[in-house]
């Protein structure tokens, strides 16, 4: 009796090793970018977060201003990123911090975790394609003829 090798098994370890590996590639690159664009595209994250982040009736704006920070206890000058809410006679409604670069990053992440896996089921279906029995081939049994 020959073996036959669980289709399911076979494709469920293929498809977790192909994750891992592509989502061990895609999630710090598209952390990097994400942490790129918060710092050059204040102009699609202000809108595109705003009606998300803040109260009805308010706009969002990204603003920079300088500060300081204490490194190997040192004090250094570095520049600060924060989102505010307005209102429309331009008065702060919330001040919503840095957490939206956070909430940025976590959109790309996830993103690009949801391609990892589109393209995990992908590559799994080109992987067992290539490398399955040709069961069909070699068969043992003889040809049925239709004797009279």
């Amino acid at each position: 009796m020959e073996r036959k090798p669980n289709r399911i098994l076979s494709g469920c370890l293929v498809w977790g090793i192909a994750f891992l590996l592509l989502s061990g590639c895609l999630v710090p690159a598209s952390l990097f970018v994400a942490g790129m664009s918060t710092f050059f595209s204040e102009d699609l994250i202000a809108p595109t977060l705003g009606p998300y982040l803040c109260p009805e009736n308010t706009n969002a704006e990204i603003i920079s201003f300088e500060s300081t920070i204490i490194e190997d206890g040192y004090i250094r000058p570095a520049t600060s990123y924060e989102m505010l809410c307005k209102s429309p006679d331009d008065i702060t409604v919330q001040n919503l911090g840095g957490s939206y670069a956070l909430i940025w990053s976590g959109i790309f992440a996830v993103v690009s975790m949801i391609l990892a896996a589109i393209l995990a089921v992908f590559l799994t279906f080109v992987f067992l394609r290539l490398f399955r029995k040709k069961t069909n081939l070699n068969n043992p049994s003889p040809p049925l003829v239709k004797i009279q």
